[in-house]
């Protein structure tokens, strides 16, 4: 056998030492390095039981609609946007260079072929002093039960077979 050590041949009964916790086999010359395993024993921890307060659950919060309170775009933002930047006598390259953006972007804006995410939105609100968004309005979408909201079954049409 060898010595976990220093990796010498051990050619009597190797000692079981504890070095830095941890149980070794080794040889007469390295046991000096550790306390002999048969003196060490761990000590024995005591667990205490705790005893815990009943809790009742907390109460469910009502959660908040979060699609509610955002700004909804406007339908006709691309108009606005065309208008409000002939207006000030730009071209769609002029302003894609002052909000950082690229003329193409505010041409597909302008015909609706893409609806402006919130940074670009932001950007052409500030600098073309329009509003492009309204609060979300649910006046459109009552459900037919009461109080329990919108459902996938009040909007959807289901197709019977």
């Amino acid at each position: 056998m060898q010595c976990e050590i220093c990796g010498a041949e051990v050619s009597e009964k190797p000692k079981k030492v504890v070095i830095d916790g941890s149980e070794l086999q080794v040889c007469n010359s390295c046991a000096r390095f550790g306390e002999v395993a048969d003196k060490f024993s761990p000590v024995p921890r005591k667990v205490i039981p705790q005893e815990r307060a009943f809790r009742a659950p907390p109460k469910p919060r009502p959660r908040r609609d979060e699609f509610k309170e955002m700004p909804e775009i406007v339908p006709e933002y691309g108009q606005i946007v065309k208008e409000a930047r002939e207006g000030m006598g730009l071209t769609p390259e002029e302003l894609g260079l002052k909000i950082k953006e690229k003329a193409s972007l505010i041409r597909k804006i302008e015909r609706h072929e893409i609806v402006p995410e919130d940074s670009v939105r932001v950007k052409l609100e500030r600098e073309l002093g329009v509003k492009l968004t309204d609060k979300s309005s649910d006046e459109g979408w009552k459900s037919g039960k009461g109080g329990r909201g919108l459902t996938l079954g009040d909007i959807a049409s289901i197709k019977k077979r």
